[in-house]
């Protein structure tokens, strides 16, 4: 890479980085950010993941996080950096990835942009997905570069970040050999780097006691949560054609690129590329196709148009460009006017920064600035002498927002719990005295009714603010 070419990628990363740096500290997520930013805090804390507590996913995102953590300390401005840096890191392996098929600093800008808007200034917390897609692009990187090993110990990682997405890459890779013809030698490597990073986790999780726990975590959540008793399973958009084509452009865009590359009956490595993106689609919109869930996979769809004059051998790079263009437009319309995380208010109305507390350097709307304002000091007023408090459900993030301890092994309850599991919670809310809870949603819409019921005996609303509720234990 010549003086000029570098002095020009590293301008290009900069300017891509613009919308994560803009919007990495806007916005709050009661539930998902929640969830993991708890995991992470019980892991700084001392606590064992799996076996001291239930988590849903692979574990590498929360084990990187509550680094973060114990060197910056409990504040989720330190979780934003580092899902910022990451992000950057996804801009940067997406550029090199970008650069292996073509040189022209337009379009590896254009490429690095569009992921940056429609990926990380969407997901701009330490979600696994946003980690995921780093991974993915460096694996592609590695695999195109040939170096195999590496190859495979990336394709683990992925695997340990989110278990849908390994599976994606595992499932597109095998595919892939029908077309690419590797070497038996190749293939070892890979799987010599896959298997030694899965061994060292399977060695980790013996140490710590925790196997049996994540199997059993695993089975629940995943094989009979997800896809036996098909919890979260919504139907596929079909309200308007023009939605439908939007949640399925992802996989139109690979399965089109995927047929120009076949079409040419050569052993051409870069078919990885697209069948990598349609297994991450497919694994990652299903079973529930909503706005969260598709933005990521849009992210992935630009470096596919730099496929275009490759995949069909033209020379038409202005059509690369014309489409990635709109994908900027679209994904700046996107981000302004749609709600942040599909929920909430658009980032640009995050404007409410705190100035003190975890939640400090955090800008939040005017809704949530006044939930958090007046629920966090009455939690910690009213529990200043408890060592625990109970928060019932989608809303985990107030055990970290108020420096207490989650007397439970579960981190949230969207998941429907057994008579004898919703007893053993209720136990536990006991044993540790706890004299504080707050619910997210009238404590009857769970379906752990046992619990919401225990909740609304025992327990008197204090306060009200929107769809929070501060409880205090009746004497």
């Amino acid at each position: 890479m010549s003086r000029k070419s570098r002095a020009l990628f590293i301008i290009s990363i900069l300017i891509s980085c613009i919308p994560i740096l803009l919007t990495f500290n806007r916005g709050i997520n009661y539930f998902d950010e929640g969830y993991i930013i708890e995991a992470a805090r019980r892991i700084a804390a001392g606590e064992v993941l799996y076996r001291d507590f239930h988590f849903v996913y692979t574990p590498a995102t929360v084990y990187i996080l509550s680094l973060f953590l114990r060197v910056g300390g409990n504040l989720l401005i330190i979780e934003r950096i580092g899902a910022a840096l990451i992000n950057i890191l996804g801009v940067v392996f997406l550029g090199l990835l970008t650069r292996k098929f073509t040189k022209n600093p337009l379009l590896i800008l254009l490429s690095m942009f569009s992921y940056s808007l429609w990926g990380p200034a969407h997901l701009n917390f330490m979600w696994p997905v946003m980690l995921v897609l780093p991974l993915i692009f460096c694996y592609l990187y590695l695999f195109l570069g040939s170096y195999y090993f590496l190859s495979g110990v990336v394709m683990a990682l992925i695997l340990l970040t989110k278990q849908n997405f390994g599976a994606a890459v595992i499932a597109s890779f095998l595919i892939s050999l029908i077309w690419i013809h590797l070497s038996k030698r190749k293939i070892l490597k890979m799987c010599l780097g896959f298997i030694g990073v899965i061994d060292i986790f399977i060695i980790h999780l013996l140490l710590t006691g925790s196997f049996i726990p994540f199997i059993n975590d695993i089975n629940l959540y995943t094989i009979q949560e997800i896809l036996v008793r098909k919890s979260f399973s919504v139907p596929f958009p079909t309200q308007s054609f023009g939605k439908f084509i939007l949640y399925i452009f992802p996989a139109l865009t690979s399965l089109t690129i995927w047929w120009g590359f076949t079409k040419q009956n050569t052993n051409n490595k870069s078919l990885i590329v697209p069948l990598s993106i349609l297994g991450v689609y497919v694994f990652g919109i299903f079973p529930t196709p909503d706005w969260p869930h598709l933005t990521p996979l849009i992210s992935t769809v630009g470096i596919l148009f730099i496929l275009v004059p490759h995949a069909f051998r033209v020379h038409y790079r202005f059509l690369s460009a014309l489409l990635l263009i709109g994908m900027i437009g679209a994904g700046s319309y996107s981000l302004l006017i749609r709600n942040y995380y599909r929920w909430e208010a658009p980032v640009i109305n995050n404007t409410h920064c705190f100035s003190s507390g975890p939640l400090k350097y955090i800008c939040a709307d005017d809704k949530n600035y006044a939930i958090i304002m007046q629920t966090v000091p009455l939690i910690e007023k009213e529990a200043a002498k408890d060592s625990s408090i109970f928060a019932f459900y989608n809303n985990p993030i107030y055990f970290f927002l108020a420096h207490k301890n989650n007397p439970t092994r579960y981190i949230d309850f969207n998941v429907a719990l057994t008579k004898k599991e919703q007893q053993t919670v209720i136990s536990e809310l006991s044993q540790h005295k706890v004299s504080v809870i707050v619910t997210r949603f009238p404590p009857s819409f769970n379906p752990s009714k046992i619990i919401a019921g225990y909740i609304e005996k025992q327990y008197e609303p204090i306060q009200v603010v929107y769809e929070l509720t501060v409880w205090r234990k009746k004497n």
